[in-house]
C-alpha cells in the first residue's frame, strides 16, 4: 500500500490528475469496466488471485493501454511472462521517480 501511495504521488507529479488503486487482480478487472485508464503501471504478483499479467492480458483482449510493469522480480522466468503482453517498461522495485519518468520519456508518453 505504501509503494501504491508513492506511485499515485509520482503520477500526479507527472501529470496524471486521475488514478485509480486496486490491490488485487480481481478488483483491477473490476475497476477496468468503468474507468479507461491512459497508463496502467501493474505489479506482475497481486498477491491471492489472479495475477497482474493474466489482468493485463484480459484487458488487453479488448482495447489498448499503455503498461508499465512494477515488480520484485527481475528473473528471466517473470520478464518470459510479461512478454506475452504488450508494456512500455519492466521496472524492478524499489522504483524511484527518475525511473519512472524515464520509462515514460523514453517511449513519449505523457499524461493527457
Amino acid at each position: 500500500m505504501i509503494l501504491a501511495l508513492s506511485l499515485e504521488i509520482m503520477l500526479k507529479k507527472l501529470g496524471f490528475t486521475e488514478v485509480k488503486k486496486a490491490h488485487t487482480g480481481e478488483k483491477a478487472l473490476e475497476t477496468l469496466v468503468e474507468f479507461e485508464p491512459d497508463l496502467m503501471l501493474v505489479d506482475i504478483f497481486l498477491g491471492i488471485g489472479i495475477s497482474g499479467i493474466d489482468v493485463v492480458k484480459k484487458i488487453q483482449k479488448t482495447r489498448e493501454v499503455p503498461v508499465i510493469y512494477i515488480t520484485g522480480n527481475s528473473d528471466d522466468y517473470h520478464r518470459n511472462l510479461a512478454s506475452e503482453t504488450e508494456f512500455l517498461s519492466y521496472l524492478v522495485k524499489p522504483i524511484t521517480f527518475t525511473e519512472l519518468k524515464k520509462a515514460l520519456e523514453k517511449e513519449k508518453f505523457h499524461a493527457e
